[in-house]
């Protein structure tokens, strides 16, 4: 069975679909889950939040982090509610994997 993995990298949509051998297949929802336009604008969100976490210029790249406490709680809130909602919306088609601690 196929695996829905989710975890942040920079540049990256936080979806990444494992191979029951345990190859990438491909970042970013499979096509039979990517119709569901909330997940959708959840995970491009969430990318572009993650990689506003960084400074990446031609003389740095190296991380930043929040602003304040209350950023990181907004943060990571919006994480657990993709993560509620990927799991339903992937029922039993996929094993979901999560590689994110809350903070």
């Amino acid at each position: 069975m196929e695996k829905i993995k989710f975890m942040f990298d920079y540049g990256c949509v936080p979806v990444w679909v494992i191979s029951g051998e345990g190859g990438l297949i491909c970042t970013g929802l499979p096509e039979d889950l990517s119709d569901n336009q909330e997940l959708v604008q959840l995970l491009d969100d969430l990318a572009t939040e993650h990689m506003n976490l960084f400074i990446n210029n031609d003389i740095e790249f190296s991380y930043k982090g929040f602003s304040n406490k209350e950023e990181e709680i907004a943060f990571n809130n919006k994480v657990y509610r993709t993560i509620q909602l990927l799991k339903l919306v992937v029922s039993d088609k996929y094993v979901i994997e999560v590689d994110y601690e809350f903070c």
